[in-house]
């Protein structure tokens, strides 16, 4: 079945079997064929998630909960595995807490908040809500946003950018401890955004987890080494 409309009738995703039990999500700013090369020796479903790929936003910000409710809602009723690459897992740790998921596969996902961000987003919350009352200018915000702003927040806009700064607030830490799911934990050795350090801490908070640490790969893995996660789904 080549890249569709979902029950819901805005929503797009590619399968490639009639009832899939596998669901993949891909990571902020990328679609659905991030995991073509997968599929075709692990068929499933794969979302383009709203404002990404083909599905256009709500017309509203969402965080990673209500990304996972919105997709609990059109998903098909027989996914019992769901590989989240980075924003993906995110929303994948979300949706395996509101139905029955035996495998939760996460890929480079910021599973831990990072502060650093999270004090530079919040710096910048302040400095809007003085912009109100005239007492900092738009010139000063901009500067701001440029200098704490990541790369994906530069260049998102308007409710995309709002759904950014929520997924980069979105503290999992304790949401992590809840999970019945047998989770595997894939992490390139060399991923800079989010790193294996992240992995490590966040492992012990699951009840029933591994890791498996690719050598001499990156955040990007998905693209760059597709077999490495074969392998391990290859296990489930």
């Amino acid at each position: 079945m080549p890249l569709h409309l979902l029950s819901d009738g805005s929503t797009f995703a590619y399968s490639n079997v009639e009832k899939p039990k596998i669901c993949y999500l891909h990571g902020w700013g990328r679609d659905s064929k991030d995991f073509k090369n997968i599929m075709e020796f692990f068929p499933g479903i794969a979302v383009d998630l709203p404002g990404f790929g083909k599905t256009k936003n709500l017309n509203q910000s969402l965080d990673p909960s209500e990304y996972a409710i919105y997709l609990n809602n059109i998903l098909p009723p027989e996914i019992t595995t769901v590989v989240g690459h980075s924003f993906g897992g995110r929303v994948a740790v979300h949706l395996s807490l509101l139905r029955n998921i035996q495998n939760l596969v996460l890929i480079g996902v910021p599973l831990l908040l990072n502060k650093q961000n999270t004090n530079g987003f919040n710096k910048l919350s302040i400095l809007k809500y003085l912009s109100k009352f005239g007492l900092v200018s738009n010139k000063t915000i901009e500067s701001t946003k440029n200098k704490v702003g990541s790369f994906d927040y530069r260049n998102s806009q308007g409710i995309m950018r709002d759904t950014l700064v929520k997924a980069v607030n979105d503290d999992l830490t304790k949401k992590l401890e809840l999970i019945d799911s047998n989770v595997n934990l894939i992490w390139g050795e060399d991923d800079t955004e989010v790193p294996v350090s992240v992995a490590i801490q966040a492992k012990d908070l699951f009840k029933n987890s591994k890791l498996t640490i690719i050598p001499n790969q990156g955040h990007n893995i998905l693209r760059s080494n597709s077999q490495s996660i074969s392998e391990v789904l290859s296990k489930l």
